[in-house]
């Protein structure tokens, strides 16, 4: 029997809403991580956005074993229509959203509702933190370590700290106040990033705790939205664009930080599709910020072209040897305290997170006068 069995919040319903769209391949892995969970009070609302292949049956063998499963089908519409649709068949006070290829740690619900449900009804959301796991689920790399809490607006908006749409939980004041997840941007065909715009917009209007441990498995594979580079940068660019343009008391300093950071974000990935014009817009903007962190961008992309070159070469000239294995765990198999690394760069330093913060603090009003 675990401390949250055995606490009066045992008994707090969380709704788990499960948006999956031809998620076949996933969607067991998934769903039993959820099952798994330490914490048991628990709506799990599956939405089958019109998948096509075995997604449905999947989930309805499962629903078949475990009464609390519940599946809604709908039309092909989106990942925010079909985060909203489970919204409204929610009833728990308290709702998480996983990604029907997500992963989540089994104390994942135990460890966000012991850190939310204390605190006062301003603070509306916490999060957690990610590692990355490849399509068997073995983990390849931690996720950042960054993280901040309370007022975190500005913080949030430039840094990023939650990654994906699956380490989120909300409680449903949360959704009475601001609504639910913009269907509009999958409308303009740029659908990828509506998780970051519900997060900004929780932001504004309440505080936020964080779980700073790596709970979620977020899963990286070719079938995946964000593995559309192109849709994902112009995603990010509009959600960072609309945040700006509903906050126009954001100092012109936290502005230029956070279209530089979306904008370095969008060239990476236009650099990669090797969209020049639209990689090159992109590097404009950043010149914008900083012609030297604008410098800095065309020297890693040119010394990586290099190296690249160079990776090539050298595998042509010398014998094809084995390459070994690398010891990898699965995500369940990793100790959730185990710390993260990384999430610093050129960009995101601890001079710009500790002057950011302190623009944080100074208008952490933001989080509480807007209600």
């Amino acid at each position: 029997m675990t401390t949250m069995e055995m606490s009066p919040m045992s008994g707090v319903l969380v709704a788990v809403v499960i948006p999956a769209y031809n998620a076949g391949d996933f969607v067991a892995q998934t769903l039993q991580s959820v099952i798994d969970q330490t914490h048991k009070a628990l709506e799990i609302i599956v939405v089958d956005d019109g998948s096509t292949d075995e997604t449905a049956s999947i989930c309805r063998r499962f629903a078949a074993a475990d009464p609390r499963i519940q599946i809604l089908s709908t039309e092909n519409r989106g990942v925010a229509a079909a985060r909203n649709t489970g919204i409204e068949a929610s009833k728990a006070d308290y709702i998480a959203f996983l990604d029907a290829d997500d992963l989540w740690h089994p104390t994942y619900v135990e460890r966000m509702l012991s850190a939310l449900h204390p605190l006062p009804a301003c603070w509306g959301a916490v999060y957690a933190l990610h590692r990355f796991v490849d399509s068997e689920g073995y983990c390849t790399k931690s996720g950042s370590s960054i993280n901040a809490r309370e007022s975190i607006l500005i913080r949030h908006l430039v840094f990023r700290f939650v990654g994906n749409g699956s380490g989120f939980m909300v409680r449903r004041a949360v959704i009475d106040k601001i609504g639910g997840y913009d269907p509009s941007y999958a409308n303009r065909g740029i659908g990828g990033c509506e998780d970051f715009d519900f997060e900004l917009r929780t932001a504004e209007h309440f505080k936020i705790e964080a779980v700073p441990l790596g709970l979620v498995g977020y899963r990286v594979h070719s079938a995946a939205m964000s593995a559309d580079r192109s849709r994902m940068a112009r995603s990010l660019l509009a959600v960072n664009e609309q945040c700006v343009a509903r906050n126009p008391q954001l100092p012109a300093f936290v502005v230029s930080c956070a279209r530089a950071s979306a904008h370095l974000y969008a060239f990476s990935k236009f650099a990669a599709l090797k969209d020049w014009e639209s990689a090159a817009a992109s590097l404009k903007q950043i010149y914008h910020h900083s012609p030297l962190l604008a410098a800095g961008v065309i020297t890693k992309l040119m010394l990586s072209k290099t190296l690249r070159a160079a990776n090539r070469a050298w595998s042509r000239a010398r014998p094809i040897r084995q390459q070994k294995q690398k010891k990898l765990k699965k995500f369940e198999e990793i100790n959730p305290l185990m710390p993260l690394i990384g999430g610093w760069s050129v960009f995101r330093t601890k001079a710009l997170f500790r002057r950011l913060s302190e623009i944080d603090r100074c208008d952490g009003g933001t989080a509480t006068a807007k209600r």
